[in-house]
């Protein structure tokens, strides 16, 4: 979302631009700022570690499971 075009939800703490926040599945409420690196691999990695379900293709440290290399 644009926060400088869009009201945020208060629960959404933005300090600078840009903010990526990572939003649980089951604690919609509780917005985590995501303080990674901002590559593809860096977001995979994240994503896959915190999912609620594991990635298709990947493992839960990011890695592409064997035979699996595209997104």
């Amino acid at each position: 979302m644009d926060a400088t075009a869009n009201d945020v939800p208060s629960n959404f703490e933005v300090r600078g631009f840009p903010t990526i926040f990572w939003v649980p599945k089951n604690s919609k409420d509780s917005p985590v700022t995501y303080e990674g690196g901002r590559d593809v691999d860096d977001f995979v990695k994240y994503v896959a570690k915190h999912a609620t379900n594991e990635l298709k293709g990947y493992d839960r440290s990011g890695s592409p499971k064997e035979g699996k290399t595209e997104l």
